[in-house]
């Protein structure tokens, strides 16, 4: 069965006289990049969030109450303090915040982000796929903004209310990710994906960044009284952000009123499933039994264990072990991300290169660029054990490190996709729902094995878990996971075709000339 160009478009309920009207005139606008921005902006508003908040309590905390209540039988073995780390640790304790917080409550606080943010995962692709990814992103930012803005007032009120709107920030947060994968499936053709996606997610990279960068110097203004200007400026962003989907966002390019009929032929033509048909009933027994679906699930386990290392983890290190003052760790903290989103970027450029010439395959691009990640991560945690108290080439290695988690962007965070553009929203909400559980178990795991000895060599062990968890599940993930579309994503009597079509699309270079001739 031979399957044209024309034919896919008809199947798409797309005219074959529309392919050729416009077809040659390109331009270097196409929705999809509009698209591929505002998925962006809603990540940028993730960790924007969270690093706020994290640099926030810690100015809204008052120190000599907590100092005051050290263990006395915590053994503490670190690298020699030099004078500038003191200097810069008496700069920060000048300011004493306004709240008389226990370390209990902080961390409560900092945690109820995160448990709502893992509890709506299920929850966000499932509204997505009902419903539409449009106003479950919507709904998702509005709640995380709304939370964001009301913080202070809840701070004020009592530590109960500022728990509860952390936890409705994360709420809403966690709507946000198993919707963008209906929203990849709908808009990203399947040659553009890796990059595309990789583009979108490089969100969560630039706004822990910014955040991190501005938070602090925020915190130490008199702008809108310090600390709570981080909840209002970014609040107030959130809301625009929400505005702008209500605006310029559209459920799929059919769906858009002003797409050019070369760039909704290009998509339509790239893509595995047939968006004019209903969609099937989930298969959820076969998503359940699925082994590419749980090799997957770890491989996304060990990318956000990762992130929790250098978001939430890392920071302790460069204060309990290596001493750096809290400027500098705020700087340090930072710098990953510049070098992450940079490789993830990267790699979005190689895997869609690679894709479009058809030098490999879209399985083995994806199994390549997550196990390299998972090499380089732990490599160069290797190198922050051997580094010791050498304090710049930790910090150098530790950079590269957290910098080649930007590569499971373009690895298994799209491979979710690749399985079932049909339910990626489901699948995502299943494996991000379990992956998320890292975020939990990484810092309080830290927390029980330096709760009483603070030592490098305790770090050391902490390291080799990392590695331990990283490399098994890019191995795991290279054997017994797959970027290849499952069998179950589509009703049998249009399986044969699907795979067909894809199997064109990958291989055949007349027909995917054919494609790209009327982009």
């Amino acid at each position: 069965m031979n399957i044209s160009s024309s034919d896919k478009l008809s199947q798409n309920g797309v005219s074959n006289t529309s392919v050729h009207k416009g077809g040659n005139k390109r331009t270097l606008f196409q929705y999809r990049y509009l698209v591929t921005f505002l998925e962006f902006l809603a990540f940028f508003e993730i960790n924007a969030y969270r690093i706020a908040t994290s640099i926030s309590v810690v100015a809204m905390v008052n120190s000599s109450a907590v100092n005051s209540h050290k263990l006395s039988n915590l053994t503490v073995d670190s690298c020699p303090i030099n004078s500038s780390n003191v200097e810069g640790d008496n700069a920060s304790s000048e300011a004493e915040g306004e709240f008389d917080w226990s370390p209990s409550v902080q961390g409560n606080i900092l945690g109820a982000g995160f448990l709502g943010y893992v509890v709506t995962q299920m929850l966000g692709g499932l509204l997505a796929e009902r419903y539409g990814a449009k106003i479950t992103i919507i709904i998702g930012l509005f709640l995380s903004s709304l939370a964001h803005i009301l913080s202070p007032v809840a701070a004020w009120t009592s530590a109960n209310l500022m728990i509860a709107m952390q936890l409705i920030r994360g709420i809403g947060q966690g709507l946000i990710p198993a919707a963008h994968c209906v929203v990849a499936a709908n808009w990203f053709p399947m040659i553009e994906r890796g990059l595309l996606n990789s583009l979108a997610l490089s969100g969560y990279c630039v706004g822990a960044l910014v955040s991190g960068f501005s938070a602090g110097s925020m915190c130490l203004s008199s702008f809108l009284g310090g600390w709570p200007s981080v909840y209002y400026i970014y609040g107030g962003l959130g809301f625009l952000v929400c505005l702008c989907f209500q605006v310029f966002f559209y459920e799929t390019p059919k769906c858009h009123p002003k797409i050019k009929d070369s760039e909704l032929n290009y998509i339509l033509q790239c893509q595995e499933r047939v968006l004019s048909q209903k969609r099937p009933p989930t298969p959820w027994r076969k998503i359940l039994t699925s082994v590419p679906v749980y090799a997957v699930t770890y491989a996304i386990f060990a990318a956000f264990w990762a992130g929790a290392h250098f978001l939430s983890v890392h920071p302790l290190f460069l204060g309990a072990i290596m001493h750096f003052s809290i400027q500098e760790n705020g700087f340090f903290t930072a710098v990953p991300l510049v070098i992450q989103m940079i490789l993830s970027n990267i790699g979005g450029w190689i895997s869609k290169c690679l894709e479009t010439r058809k030098y490999v395959g879209v399985d083995k691009l994806r199994k390549g660029f997550n196990l390299l990640f998972c090499v380089g991560y732990s490599l160069g945690l290797l190198g922050v054990m051997y580094a010791g108290c050498d304090r710049m080439l930790s910090n150098i290695l530790a950079i590269i490190a957290m910098g080649f988690a930007g590569f499971a962007y373009c690895g298994c965070m799209t491979a979710v996709i690749d399985l079932s553009p049909t339910f990626a929203g489901t699948v995502m909400g299943l494996t991000s729902t379990l992956a998320s559980t890292s975020s939990f178990i990484f810092p309080m795991l830290v927390g029980f094995m330096t709760n009483e000895k603070q030592t490098l060599e305790q770090w050391n062990y902490i390291f080799w878990i990392c590695i331990g968890v990283t490399m098994s599940s890019g191995l795991i993930f290279c054997v017994f996971g797959s970027a290849e579309i499952q069998s179950w994503n589509d009703p049998p009597s249009e399986e044969k075709h699907k795979i067909e079509h894809r199997t064109k699309l990958q291989l055949d270079p007349e027909y995917q000339v054919d494609i790209v001739t009327h982009m």
